[in-house]
């Protein structure tokens, strides 16, 4: 099995109650809050964070291979993963790939990243998701809309976790996108929510076992209840939805470094990574204890809240 060297996570400071959001417009809003970027802070930066806090965790001064995920990428031709792999020191032999397109596009690079540490073609390989999600002023999805990264170290040999199994449901329906330049289109939510319990029920029967923590990253927060029902799942469900919102490709990995904060030496845990077109299922094992020096509720907590103009001014009118 292909080992977890080390993670990692990064949310922003700033935050903002998403009442605050719907007050603007005379409407009612859930509880919650949802991280905001500083003006200084984007898809690249978040990532070179989360990654600099894995490989520390690792113990590793660099990678021999950089996987980048994102779904809000500013740029349609540059990439994330060779401005990561600068940022921490990567060799100018290191192999970079970047994956897009879905929030999946994360459990995507974490298995590309897994095949390529079992091939031989890396010793070690960072896999980085990062977003800072987009969403027009006066929306529901701007009160959602958040920002954050996380990362993880493959090698082989002993590690923190081992990546133990996997099973992938592929099945083409995309409830969410967003056209060149456009805010994301969410649809009905009721028939996405349909679709989303189809994939990752299917995904998640692929694999063997019982697991003892479950996290289930979706667009909407009692989507993952609504998974682990369906499976008559026994486990701890994490997630960083409330405090963070939803983050994109980068809150799948958000929500697993959450769940390895949690888990114990020799806990099971359960990542399904959904997005358009399908999901990804990993089954991980903790083989030791220890957290990274920051942990993601460490970072949740560290928080600032900012007004509702500050808020767009960061996203720059709209984010």
């Amino acid at each position: 099995m292909v080992a977890i060297r080390g993670y990692g996570s990064y949310v922003p400071l700033y935050r903002i109650e998403r009442s605050a959001i719907a007050e603007q417009y005379g409407e009612r809003a859930g509880g919650g809050e949802t991280a905001v970027p500083a003006h200084d802070e984007n898809v690249t930066t978040l990532g070179v964070q989360a990654a600099k806090n894995a490989l520390s965790h690792a113990g590793i001064e660099s990678p021999d291979a950089v996987y980048a995920a994102t779904t809000s990428d500013d740029f349609d031709e540059r990439g994330v993963a060779p401005h990561v792999a600068h940022a921490v020191g990567a060799g100018e032999d290191a192999r970079v790939s970047d994956f897009q397109g879905s929030a999946r596009a994360a459990t995507n690079a974490v298995l590309a990243a897994r095949d390529a540490v079992e091939a031989g073609r890396a010793d070690t390989a960072l896999v980085v998701a990062s977003d800072v999600l987009t969403a027009d002023a006066g929306t529901s999805a701007e009160r959602t809309a958040g920002a954050g990264a996380g990362a993880l170290v493959l090698g082989a040999g002993d590690g923190v976790a081992a990546l133990r199994e996997s099973a992938v449901a592929t099945t083409g329906f995309v409830g969410r996108f967003a056209p060149a330049g456009e805010t994301p289109e969410t649809g009905d939510g009721r028939f996405n929510r349909a679709n989303y319990l189809d994939a990752v029920t299917t995904a998640v029967g692929g694999l063997d076992g019982e697991f003892d923590r479950a996290a289930f990253p979706a667009p909407d927060g009692r989507w993952g209840s609504k998974a682990a029902g369906a499976l008559d799942l026994d486990a701890a469900l994490d997630s960083t939805f409330d405090a963070v919102g939803f983050a994109g490709a980068g809150g799948v990995l958000l929500d697993l470094a959450a769940s390895l904060d949690a888990a114990e030496a020799d806990e099971t845990v359960l990542l399904a990574g959904y997005g358009p077109g399908g999901c990804d299922a990993l089954s991980i094992e903790r083989t030791t204890d220890g957290t990274p020096e920051m942990t993601t509720d460490d970072y949740i907590e560290s928080k600032e809240y900012v007004p509702y103009g500050k808020h767009r001014g960061f996203r720059g009118g709209v984010a």
